[in-house]
């Protein structure tokens, strides 16, 4: 689990350092951490390997790129025995529910077409 925690900060630093716009970033050992977060993990025996995980949200499709290229560098600067990286970049589109005054609904009825 150390070289995955390691390889994770490697990530977050040059993430910083070659300044990557992203409105938010995790940063996730999937096996570990990714499902409930590091409170439970903390309890659990390590495993005996994990996958890291980056994701982040950004403006544009350039940006995204930028984070995939920064963990796919980790072939050949990150720590001994990682393997098996993949990356995509893809448009997010969410439902999200949202409460709106009452003053704001202006319930309208248009008819098209016909008589």
């Amino acid at each position: 689990m150390a070289r995955g925690r390691l390889a994770l900060e490697i990530v977050r630093e040059r993430l910083k350092l070659t300044g990557v716009a992203a409105s938010e970033l995790r940063f996730e050992l999937i096996g570990v951490d990714s499902l409930h977060g590091a409170q439970v993990s903390a309890h659990a025996n390590e495993p005996y390997e994990v996958r890291v995980r980056v994701a982040g949200r950004t403006e544009n499709l350039r940006e995204a790129v930028r984070i995939g290229n920064e963990v796919e560098t980790l072939y050949t600067n990150g720590p001994a025995a990682g393997g098996g990286a993949f990356k995509s970049a893809r448009d997010v589109v969410a439902v999200a529910s949202v409460l709106l005054p009452r003053e704001l609904a202006r319930p309208q009825v248009h008819f098209v077409g016909g008589q």
